[in-house]
């Protein structure tokens, strides 16, 4: 393993650890109240994008990292955040009424989608191996799809397009900004998604006024996900191919699960066994096919 691959391993677990917190603490929060998906996330950005801004704009090195991120990699950015808005509107809705585990596995599906994406749009080949990983994946996301009280086929559908969008992202990313600035670009998302949430707030008319309390808590798990874990995914493609980046998240889901089945009495079944063992081999084996060739 060369030095660059152990920063970008370095910088995906920092990823995993963010994101899982920031799913955990989200979940947690739709749980107790009934809130709108649009609004968690706008209020969750928003105060995490005024929390950060402080570092970014006071110093004249930070300012200068942030400018140089708009004119360069400013139409990626515009463009990737945007699709990751509806990406984060649809796993937020599925999440509200879908357990924990279910919902990680199959948000991991953005693996399958970045190997389609590279097959479709970098002229790569799919080998046998990897078509086998496919289908067992796909089988896989039957048996979670259908896991009677823990998920609907809507939520599962909703998690599965939502995938889609986040993996966009990832392509821009690797396909036309040859070295990110993460901790900028994690910012300047930031802002956007900001941007995004309000208009759509605005739009269908769903804006209410929450306790501070739920802000700071929107705020913090906002910053571990939105921020933090972005920022140190968003620069490991810096280091790792598309492929090992997102394939190295796939423990991830697994905490996830433990945590749904240990702390939030969700049950445990052979069905869900069974459907996360086959997407989380079947993802896998596309990500150790991929390896082999680079």
């Amino acid at each position: 393993m060369t030095g660059n691959e152990k920063k970008g391993y370095f910088f995906v677990f920092l990823t995993g650890v963010f994101f899982a917190f920031e799913v955990i603490g989200f979940k947690e929060i739709f749980r107790r109240y009934k809130l709108a998906p649009e609004i968690a996330a706008f209020y969750g950005v928003f105060g995490s994008f005024i929390i950060v801004s402080g570092y970014f704009l006071f110093r004249k090195i930070n300012r200068d990292k942030v400018i140089l991120t708009v004119k360069r990699d400013g139409k990626v950015l515009l463009l990737g955040t945007f699709l990751n808005s509806i990406g984060i509107v649809l796993y937020y809705q599925a999440l509200r009424i879908s357990d924990l585990g279910p919902s990680a596995i199959l948000i991991k599906t953005t693996v399958l989608y970045n190997v389609l994406l590279g097959v479709l749009f970098l002229k790569e080949r799919l080998r046998n191996f990897e078509v086998f990983g496919i289908i067992l994946a796909l089988v896989g996301i039957y048996f979670i799809s259908t896991l009677s009280g823990q998920i609907s086929v809507e939520s599962s559908i909703l998690i599965l397009i939502s995938a889609f969008f986040f993996a966009s992202q990832s392509y821009l990313i690797k396909r036309f900004v040859p070295e990110i600035l993460g901790l900028e670009f994690a910012y300047l998302r930031l802002l956007l998604l900001s941007v995004f949430f309000i208009g759509y707030i605005y739009f269908i008319g769903t804006w209410e006024v929450l306790s501070t309390e739920l802000i700071l808590a929107l705020t913090f798990f906002s910053l571990l996900g939105y921020f933090l874990g972005r920022a140190f995914y968003f620069q490991a493609h810096n280091y790792l191919p598309i492929s090992k980046l997102n394939a190295a998240l796939l423990i991830e889901p697994i905490f996830l699960m433990g945590i749904g089945i240990l702390f939030m009495q969700e049950p445990f079944s052979i069905r869900k066994l069974i459907g996360s063992g086959l997407i989380l081999l079947g993802l896998y084996l596309l990500f150790f096919h991929k390896r082999k060739q680079i």
